[in-house]
């Protein structure tokens, strides 16, 4: 099997291209490395093709997309860096989206469309499923969401055999460890230079926090779908910031106090609750094998061996 992977060099993307070599696919990774490394494919470097350019252009999508048999769709810009430039989430995450569709379309190949729990916005039902009102409140969210729409409508008007899968709050090796880093590396750096947590608004926010190889898991296992479906890949259970925090200081001995601690104000337009409702991805065999504590402790391993 021939897979062109999409921002592969990114954080699931990386992980994704390792799984699908192990599993003996010839595969080629789309990415302009503006914020995938090439470093994340390290352990592949060898088995697969890379490709530096971008999916916004066009040509580039309609001459290697034929050339494989499963496109999986992984680019685009971050939730942090789509509120700071939203510009680029209308260029990327939608034009880029389309040019992606269009061309899978037109090639008779099939698209694993990787999209966000952050359609959703704020929990309303809980738990989350495929069904729950879409009310995004970011501007990613947003774009994440109007792509899905071009997805929908190449599946319904013009026979594009696609899925869509929307996974929760991954975390673990590759994760982007930088200024626009999420909450569990931001966190696990701050505890390895001993210094207190940061948590914004009363830490009762929550997230459905799925260790990576879950969430690779579960792409490739739906990557059979084809008739536009949607599906939800996370835990299955929500975790607040503050029991995050408590997880963490335990497994680094340290007491929960106001020294180890820091609350500060709320961010904007911050979705409150994200709880995935995993029935559908469960009916297909999905099924998450790693806890949250088991999943921190390979992560913080993995970073320091990785430093």
């Amino acid at each position: 099997m021939k897979s062109l992977v999409t921002g592969g060099a990114g954080f699931v993307g990386s992980n994704l291209v390792k799984k699908l070599v192990e599993q003996g696919d010839e595969v080629t990774v789309l990415d302009n490395f503006s914020i995938g490394k090439i470093e994340n494919l390290s352990e592949s470097i060898n088995d697969i093709q890379i490709i530096e350019g971008d999916v916004c252009d066009m040509n580039l999508v309609k001459e290697l997309i034929p050339k494989n048999d499963k496109v999986f769709h992984l680019v685009a810009q971050c939730l942090v860096m789509c509120n700071s430039t939203p510009t680029l989430a209308t260029d990327v995450n939608l034009g880029g989206t389309f040019n992606i569709c269009y061309a899978t379309c037109k090639s008779h190949k099939k698209l694993i469309h990787i999209s966000s729990s952050e359609v959703y916005g704020s929990c309303q039902i809980s738990p989350m499923a495929e069904n729950h009102p879409t009310e995004p409140q970011s501007i990613y969210g947003l774009s994440k969401l109007m792509g899905e729409q071009y997805v929908k409508f190449f599946n319904k008007y013009y026979g594009l055999r696609a899925v869509i899968v929307r996974p929760f709050n991954a975390y673990g090796p590759n994760h982007r460890n930088d200024q626009y880093a999420a909450v569990i590396t931001a966190f696990i750096n701050r505890l390895e230079k001993n210094e207190p947590l940061i948590i914004e608004g009363d830490g009762e926010q929550s997230r459905d926090f799925t260790y990576v190889s879950d969430t690779v898991n579960g792409i490739l296992l739906l990557s059979t779908l084809e008739n536009g479906e949607v599906v939800n890949i996370g835990n299955g259970y929500a975790t607040t910031i503050n029991d995050l925090a408590s997880t963490l200081l335990k497994i680094y001995g340290k007491e929960e106090n106001k020294e180890n601690v820091i609350y500060t104000k709320p961010r904007i337009n911050n979705v409150f609750k994200l709880e995935s409702d995993i029935k559908l991805a469960n009916s297909y065999g999905y099924k998450p094998t790693v806890s949250l504590e088991e999943g921190l402790i390979k992560y913080i391993s993995w970073l320091r061996n990785d430093k």
